[in-house]
């Protein structure tokens, strides 16, 4: 980049700590209460009819600070923008490590188009605008949150806190509102397995999506003021979904009858007509657009950071490593903005946003399971201090293993049309995923790495020949004795 004189633009050299505790948490809660957690909660209604969503969720809630603990532990451990590829590197080798990461990362993507179509859905409905014009907003939102990132992390962190604790506050008490409005009564609120085992369990796997993503705040480990800093926001902002998400899905259950939320993109218009007429729909509107601004903008923040950690071990282009004068990964933030405006692009076209909710749901479970598995090997393998020590942690990761594999496969199997049926399109869809990161590992990276390593060889210093007596020329060197190299050693012993 260049400023008005031509000259290139001044840039930072690292990353800055100002992330407060305040800020990590809400860049936790705020990438996991996204518009689509609206849906999530309807998926759960799908298997957990009723109040019995409430428990599905309590559930997915406990096993979230069972996750919050590995994470927290692991991220002492390495406490970095790339710590998720380092400690997935020491357990299961580098190329596995970069393989997931990199199919990890495209949920992010994901979450973000995902949001982008239920926003403008939710334009379209209340506004009877065109598509082509709710996707003008959605531009217009990833711009601003382009904007806000590229002015630096306390720009960033300042629009994250403001609009997630707004969304949360503002969703809960409308929800509350709701569930003290006459409505129907609530019906078998324990009955978590009421439809069949199998249920029970999508029930609470789906439950488990409602937190996804909370545990990339990990990647803003450079730039948190302490180390606490980021094990705090991982226990305190599941907390905060888990509160929000139940009162959330109490009104639904209370106030509109499932066939009516059943395939409908915008379910939290619905509650808050039903809750306050016209004016709650417009509550409920404004919190939906505000959750662009904190799903956009904790996206870029988080994912531009693992970009930028990637760049930096040569796994990734040199340029999105780096920083603008703001201290940004600028090149990491524009390219995520342009895909993300791209995918929404397609979900628009298509309207496969259920589909994005499986596939969503299946790899957080799928990371949660990795996640165990990294913890069982390098307690073992690792045996420096670490600032977090989860209590009885090879127990609890071994029951996350097995338990986060069910999650993934009851989520990877889920039809997202149909709640009844099973389906392999989510599990197909994390196939390619993984096929397109595994031949960008094996092709691509190899050459990134050599080009790194022939360009560290060049930009080498050369050793200046030391001048003997024979050579010529002044100074001590010319004049002082000349050593002579010792003959090599003959006999058995040589070569060895």
């Amino acid at each position: 980049m260049a400023n008005g004189g031509g000259a290139p633009a001044p840039t930072a050299s690292t990353l800055r700590r100002s992330v407060t505790t305040a800020t990590a948490t809400a860049t936790s809660a705020g990438l996991a209460f996204a518009a689509i957690d609206y849906l999530g909660v309807v998926s759960v209604l799908a298997y957990a009819p009723g109040a019995t969503a409430a428990l599905a969720i309590l559930i997915g809630g406990l096993m979230v600070v069972l996750v919050a603990g590995i994470f927290a532990e692991l991220n002492g451990l390495y406490p970095t923008a790339a710590g998720i590829r380092l400690y997935l590197g020491r357990a299961v080798g580098n190329r596995t490590a970069m393989s997931v990461t990199f199919t990890y990362m495209a949920t992010v993507v994901l979450v973000i188009a995902a949001d982008a179509f239920l926003i403008g859905a939710a334009i379209r409905h209340v506004l009877h605008e065109p598509a082509v014009l709710a996707y003008l907003w959605i531009a217009v939102l990833l711009g601003i949150a382009l904007a806000a990132n590229l002015r630096g992390i306390r720009m960033a962190g300042w629009v994250q806190t403001f609009v997630t604790y707004t969304v949360l506050t503002g969703t809960a008490v409308l929800s509350v509102v709701a569930i003290f409005h006459h409505g129907r009564a609530f019906h078998q609120p324990f009955d978590i397995f009421g439809k069949g085992a199998f249920s029970g369990i999508q029930a609470i796997a789906f439950a488990l999506f409602l937190y996804a993503a909370f545990e990339w705040v990990t990647t803003t480990a450079e730039e948190a003021r302490t180390p606490r800093v980021i094990t705090r926001a991982l226990f305190i902002a599941p907390f905060l979904i888990w509160l929000v998400s139940t009162l959330f899905a109490l009104a639904l259950a209370h106030l509109v009858p499932f066939p009516v939320l059943h395939h409908s993109a915008y379910p939290q218009l619905l509650m808050g007509k039903a809750a306050l007429g016209t004016i709650g729909e417009l509550w409920m509107l404004a919190l939906t657009v505000l959750t662009a601004l904190n799903t956009f903008n904790g996206g870029f923040l988080v994912a531009s950071r693992f970009i930028y950690a990637a760049a930096r071990e040569n796994t990734l282009p040199r340029q999105f490593a780096k920083l603008n004068l703001n201290a940004v990964p600028w090149l990491a933030v524009c390219v995520l903005a342009g895909v993300s405006a791209v995918v929404a692009a397609l979900v628009f076209a298509t309207g496969q946003w259920l589909l994005l909710v499986a596939v969503g749901a299946a790899i957080e479970s799928a990371i949660y399971a990795i996640g165990s598995v990294c913890l069982l090997v390098l307690r073992r393998r690792d045996t420096r201090e670490r600032p977090f020590r989860l209590i009885a942690a090879r127990p609890l990761a071994t029951f996350g293993a097995v338990l986060f594999t069910i999650m993934f496969l009851a989520t990877g199997l889920s039809d997202p049309k149909n709640p009844s049926h099973l389906s392999v399109v989510p599990l197909g869809v994390i196939v390619v995923l993984g096929a397109v990161s595994i031949g960008y590992v094996l092709l691509c990276v190899p050459r990134l790495q050599a080009a790194a390593a022939a360009r560290a060889a060049t930009s080498r210093p050369k050793r200046r020949p030391q001048r003997t007596a024979e050579s010529g020329g002044g100074g001590p060197t010319s004049t002082g004795p000349v050593r002579t190299p010792p003959s090599p050693p003959s006999g058995p012993m040589a070569g060895t």
